[in-house]
């Protein structure tokens, strides 16, 4: 749900719910409630809500990385350190950008990565119609060649999501792919601030990282051996909730 949406990226200004009067009131409430009873809320809707997936098992041993907004000009060096790291991830990827970049769509592939969709150009889910957000998501998958998953996987930009976006997605089949842990890589230079947030990974966990950003780049070595050292697993998404 928009009204609890978790934090957005740097460059891009909150929006208002709407000037209807549901979406001022919603407003309201968000500015006299606390960010974590937002979040709290949230998560508690998403882990309820079926066919939306945000934090795998907690006794499987196993974390995922998760990187949004490719692919882009730093894509390559992201799959090469994810090759010296010797571990899977899972990519969500923008439509548009896919399109202009198909052999980058083919690497991720050929290199043992999930791919899914992540809009065809980054609008939030929550300000189109039905129609919009399928027409987004048919164009995506379409850029991608399609889901090796089956049933196929979509992150909504931003995390935005209202009840109808999100009620219309899983009704057509869409896997909603949300998060557990935030780098929030998105509000720090500092590699070692984003490691250090990692330091909480637990089993089950879906972590937040994004394409195009050397730092993050940076912190990969750090937050992988920390992994490790906890005696967890770095998986693809699917296969996190496959097991």
């Amino acid at each position: 749900m928009e009204q609890f949406s978790p934090p957005m990226r740097s460059d891009r200004r909150p929006q208002s719910t709407g000037t209807s009067l549901y979406g001022r009131a919603m407003d309201r409430m968000n500015k006299g409630v606390p960010a974590s009873v937002r979040t709290f809320v949230k998560n508690a809707v998403f882990d309820a809500f079926p066919g939306v997936l945000r934090r795998g098992s907690a006794t499987a041993n196993r974390v995922a990385l998760t990187f949004d907004d490719g692919p882009d000009h730093m894509t390559e060096r992201y799959l090469e350190m994810l090759d010296e790291l010797g571990v899977p991830a899972t990519f969500f990827l923008i439509g548009g950008q896919a399109a202009s970049r198909p052999a980058l769509v083919r690497e991720y592939l050929r290199r043992g990565h999930q791919i899914a969709g992540h809009g065809f150009d980054h609008t939030r889910f929550s300000k189109l119609g039905r129609r919009a957000l399928l027409e987004q998501c048919a164009r995506t998958d379409s850029a991608l060649g399609g889901q090796l998953s089956g049933r196929p996987w979509v992150r909504p930009p931003h995390g935005a999501l209202d009840a109808g976006s999100l009620v219309n997605l899983v009704a057509s089949g869409y896997t909603v792919a949300m998060w557990s842990l935030d780098s929030y890589d998105y509000s720090t230079a500092d590699p070692a601030e984003i490691a250090q947030r990692c330091r909480s990974a637990t089993s089950g966990d879906v972590l937040l990282f994004h394409e195009g950003q050397q730092r993050t780049l940076d912190a990969l070595p750090a937050i992988v051996n920390a992994i490790h050292a906890s005696g967890l697993e770095c998986v693809t998404m699917h296969d996190l909730f496959a097991s």
